[in-house]
Order: C-alpha cells, then structure tokens, then sequence
C-alpha cells in the first residue's frame, strides 16, 4: 500500500462506541419502561420497535432522518410500533396503561450519551498518527451540534486538522464532494490519503473509488471485506502496525483544489 500524507477518521463505531446492537439498546430502554408496560412483555414491545427502527433504518432516505431530524423521526417510528400492538388510544386521550411512546422515544438519545465511551486504544492510535506528523481529519454524519458534543467530552477535537460534519457542511459521507471537501481542506489529493472507518461502504467503498486508500475496521474479523479495501483491522492499535508496512516517502504533499 501506498503511505498516506493525511488520514481521514470516521467517528461513530469507529473511535467511540455508538449504535452498533440496537438490539440492546431497544432492549434496554423498554426494559427500563417495564411497569408502565402493564401485562404487556416487554420483549414483545421490543421486538415490533426493532422491526419498525430497522425497516425505517433501511434506506438511505430514513437514515438520514434518523441523523438530521432525530427526535422527530424516533417518536414518530416508536408511535408506529405502538399503534400497530394497539398500546396507544385515539388523539387526544392518555396512552394505554401510560405508556409514552414519546417518552420512551426521547430516552434513545440520553441512553446513547450515558453509554458510549471512547474505543479501546483510539487515544492512543490518535497521538502515534500525530506524532508521525500525518495530517488528520475527522468526517462524521450526523448533527453538527451532537457530534461536536461528542468531541467536546473525550477531549478528541485538538487531534484533527479539520472536521467536517454532515449538517455543518450540507453533505456527508458517501457523497463523494464529502471527502473531497475535507481532502481539500487538508492540503491532500486522494492518492496521498487512507480513511479508517467501519461502514462497508462510507468508509470504504465510496472513499475508494476517489482514489483513497481504504481502511475497514471491524472488530469482529468476520464481516464480509468490502469492495475496495485495501486491509482490514480489527484493532485501532493495529494502525502503526499497518503504517509501519509502509515504505517511506519523499516529496512535497500533490496538492488539490476544492
């Protein structure tokens, strides 16, 4: 592989724990409804949330929502779930046995926050990337105000040369102007630059047809490797490893225009 200049990083399942087993975190907020649940289990209750969070997930269209217009689009898919298992009554009047599907919809966010953490040896890939000089940059979807929250909080924003979040800059990733953007923020042509990301084709597929070389990370070593990428690593602390493969470079940085 060719040794990058500039590395672009995903944020998401990637340096932070986020929704990698919605699973349990419908799982977990339901239960924690259990009461107001009445006679109704609250595995049923779960499973008709999951099947309509994941149907609605399906598409590009709804993830974006999902993103972009997160509280909106939570209370509207778990009210879905909650009309078709009739837990709730016609406008206008309490739900049944109290249930508050809003309620329960709005904890989605605040239980994310309380159970994310930063990713096994992410700090310590990100002062190694540093400290080899490479330029970094930080691609992410989602809400400008959310994700910089979450740079805030583990105190990852001074490792980045540049950001780039979905909302702030009216596209995101896989739309290829995302990546060109920050490359170009950053000084960098496509051929001088890996990205390290977890989704198949955001972070892999899609930078790799521009020309970057494409890092997937999964932490399972058993996900299919997506077309386009260049290695796979199951581990962050792995990345110097992978670099340290790499033959050294001369040169001045090939320079591109926005």
């Amino acid at each position: 592989m060719r040794p990058p200049r500039t590395l672009l990083l995903d944020l998401d399942d990637t340096l932070l724990t986020a929704y990698r087993q919605p699973e349990r975190t419908w799982a977990s907020i339901i239960a924690e409804h259990a009461d107001a649940l009445g006679e109704h289990s609250t595995r049923w209750v779960t499973a008709e949330v999951l099947d309509r969070v994941l149907s609605f997930l399906s598409d590009e269209e709804g993830r974006k929502l999902w993103r972009l217009e997160g509280d909106a689009t939570r209370r509207r898919v778990v009210r879905s779930a909650f009309h078709r298992l009739n837990l709730a009554r016609p406008a206008g009047s309490d739900p049944l046995h109290g249930v508050d599907a809003d309620r329960i919809a709005d904890r989605f966010e605040t239980y994310l926050e309380e159970a994310i953490t930063l990713k096994p040896g992410a700090r310590g890939m990100l002062e190694e990337l540093r400290a080899r000089g490479l330029r970094l940059g930080l691609l992410t979807n989602g809400s400008g105000a959310r994700q910089r929250a979450k740079l805030a909080r583990f105190g990852l924003a001074p490792f980045f040369g540049a950001i780039q979040i979905e909302e702030e800059a009216g596209f995101g990733k896989p739309d290829p102007r995302a990546y060109l953007r920050l490359l170009a923020r950053l000084d960098t042509a496509p051929g001088d630059a890996w990205m390290l990301g977890d989704d198949p084709v955001w972070d892999v597929t899609a930078p790799a047809a521009l020309g970057l070389t494409a890092i997937f990370y999964d932490e399972t070593g058993l996900a299919p490797l997506p077309r386009g990428a260049a290695a796979r690593i199951a581990r962050l602390d792995a990345m110097a490893g992978l670099l340290g493969r790499c033959p050294a470079r001369a040169g001045p940085p090939r320079r591109i225009r926005p």
